[in-house]
Order: C-alpha cells, then sequence, then structure tokens
C-alpha cells in the first residue's frame, strides 16, 4: 500500500441483519510489510443521549468483539490521497482529530526509510484527552532531528500542559 491509503471493512455487527462497511487509514508505515495497521477511535453514546443508546456500531465491534483470530472481510487499500514518495522537497501535513490516521502512515514511512526531506506536522485537537497517538509522537518528535511537531489545542484543560502536550491554543491557521 501508498502512505496514506485507507482499507474498507465489512464489519458483522451484533444484532444486525448485514454487515456494517467502514473505511478506517492505514496508520503504520508500508515499510512494515507484513502487517497493517488501523486506529479505530471507540465512539461512545453521543452526549446527553437516552439511556441505553448503543455506541458507534464498527468501532465497538472493533474495541470490544474483535479477537486474534477473528475473521472479517476486508478490501485490498485503496485511495489516492498519498504522500509522494519520490521527493526530497520538505513536506508539511496538517491534520486535526482522528485525521491523524493517514498523516500518521506518512509520517511513519517518511521515518522508517530515514528520509532527509524537513518534516512539518500541524496537528490540532481539542485537548490531551482527545490527542491521538500521543505518545507516539512524542517519540518521534524526539529521536528524529527532521521532525518539527506544532500541537494545537483549540479547548485545553486546567491538566494540559502548556510547551509539553501542545505548543498553540486554538485552530491551526495559516499562520
Amino acid at each position: 500500500f501508498r502512505p496514506g491509503q485507507f482499507r474498507t471493512f465489512s464489519v458483522p455487527v451484533p444484532g444486525e441483519a448485514e454487515p456494517v462497511t467502514r473505511c478506517y487509514s492505514l496508520s503504520e508505515s508500508p515499510a512494515a510489510r507484513n502487517y497493517y495497521r488501523v486506529s479505530v477511535k471507540r465512539i461512545a453514546p453521543p452526549a446527553g443521549a437516552p439511556e441505553g443508546t448503543p455506541p458507534g456500531q464498527s468501532s465497538d465491534y472493533f474495541h470490544n468483539h474483535l479477537q486474534i483470530g477473528s475473521v472479517i472481510d476486508v478490501f485490498a487499500p485503496s485511495g489516492s490521497f498519498c504522500l509522494e514518495e519520490n521527493s526530497d522537497r520538505p513536506i508539511v501535513l496538517v491534520a486535526g482529530g482522528v485525521g491523524i490516521t493517514p498523516i500518521l502512515s506518512m509520517l511513519n514511512w517518511l521515518i522508517a526509510t530515514r528520509s532527509n526531506r524537513e518534516i512539518w506536522l500541524f496537528y490540532g485537537v481539542r485537548n490531551r484527552a482527545e490527542h491521538a497517538m500521543y505518545d507516539h509522537l512524542q517519540q518521534m518528535a524526539a529521536q528524529v532531528r527532521n521532525l518539527r511537531i506544532v500541537v494545537a489545542y483549540s479547548r485545553p484543560t486546567n491538566k494540559c500542559r502548556h510547551k509539553v502536550d501542545y505548543h498553540l491554543r486554538g485552530h491551526i491557521t495559516e499562520e
């Protein structure tokens, strides 16, 4: 697969007559040729929903029912939102919330192939509680000399540490 692509899953959700179809971005480098990784955010019932409102069907299945050895239908990698792999030009990656997953594939590929490209990642999210792949990004920022990560929290809590967890308050802008 190419960095940035996704896979389509047909998930046999309990209680549903037909499988539920969802697309999830591949979040690992294509250099990891012996497996695929998708990162699925657990979707809880909506805030303020009546008692008994179910969580997200597909995410609930992935988190609570899928186990090692489970078999589900998965389609081949697809999608054209991909990193230009044969370039040495600097790269700017911009992501918001869970939209970071295809960007992670791109970033992980750049690092796995020891790219010398100047890499900037701008990531916007509400706060630390919703900061996807926090530890992974912190580790990469500390170890990869040509990577700069700028994180913006639009609603930091009093537990969010400025200049540790995030760099800017607000949203990612052109400035």
